[in-house]
């Protein structure tokens, strides 16, 4: 999912991890095990790309991504933090969309090599720029433990002296056969359907992709299974800390809207979202921490 970028080395990390960059000094971390292959931006601390040894990709990534400082990248899992869509008025005007966690450059914390995977942390802390777009004092890590599964965890710690609350989701972008090979089973009956203005519906749990959707589903019971019968493989969507599922996939006017996306994209993509969309958001009060979590297996 990445072969089409020419990169070269700059350090070597650990055992299986390099930086790499791109002609434009974009930075990658490339992880190269034994049992699976791998990427991240330092832009987003964003998991670009997750391959079992002899398997199809289990994380997506755009074939036409734009891999810049100031703009978001199409696929992967980008961390949509503090806030998830938009800010919301109390917060201000003219901000971006999904918070600033996905635009921003994070420092690599510590690496870890495990018996069967590795284990990376990312850090981003307060800022002046950061601090214009909400007053806040914090520290984000992300924390990827990747092994013959993906599981990131999102811990949010508030630094300053006061309560904050916070949105977000962890965007998984999940690559699949085709909408029509694959079945959703696991999620909550209880839904709002954002392209009927946030609607308010029901369902018994279970969705086929054959049309556009932009769904918010109340936080499932139980883990969400994407069935594969192309791929011969169930993809198994663990969540905690959250208190919704999102399920997007734009589907064929909303890839050729993009540029970032190839028209076709569409067909080989499905989002399974771990995200906290309540408008109260989680709140956290000073020098405490929450976690939101996804496992993909």
């Amino acid at each position: 999912m990445i072969s089409h970028l020419s990169l070269q080395k700059k350090d070597t990390l650990s055992n299986s991890v390099s930086l790499q960059s791109d002609e434009n000094d974009f930075e990658f971390l490339i992880i190269n095990h034994k049992n699976f292959d791998a990427a991240f931006s330092l832009h987003g601390a964003h998991l670009l790309h997750f391959q079992l040894k002899d398997q199809a990709p289990i994380i997506w990534l755009s074939k036409t991504a734009i891999f810049n400082e100031n703009k978001a990248i199409r696929g992967g899992v980008p961390v949509c933090w503090p806030w998830f869509g938009p800010a919301g008025k109390s917060l201000g005007d003219n901000l971006p969309g999904h918070g600033f966690a996905r635009t921003s450059k994070w420092t690599v914390k510590n690496i870890d090599e495990l018996s069967n995977g590795v284990e990376i942390q990312f850090s981003l802390t307060d800022n002046e720029e950061t601090r214009k777009l909400w007053p806040h004092q914090f520290e984000l890590v992300l924390k990827a433990t990747l092994t013959e599964t993906v599981k990131l965890e999102l811990i949010s710690t508030n630094t300053g002296a006061e309560s904050f609350f916070y949105r977000a989701a962890l965007h998984s972008y999940l690559a699949i056969s085709s909408p029509d090979a694959c079945k959703i089973t696991g999620l909550n009956k209880n839904y709002a359907d954002m392209l009927d203005s946030g609607k308010a519906k029901t369902s018994d749990g279970t969705l086929i992709i054959t049309e556009p959707v932009d769904t918010i589903y109340q936080k499932s019971e139980s883990a969400i299974t994407v069935e594969d019968s192309t791929y011969q493989r169930n993809l198994t969507v663990t969540n905690t800390g959250n208190d919704s599922e999102v399920v997007w996939n734009p589907w064929i006017s909303g890839a050729e809207a993009f540029a970032d996306m190839p028209d076709d994209g569409y067909k080989t993509m499905l989002c399974v979202e771990s995200a906290i969309t309540d408008p109260v958001g989680e709140t956290i009060a000073a020098g405490q921490s929450h976690t939101l979590t996804t496992t993909i297996s």
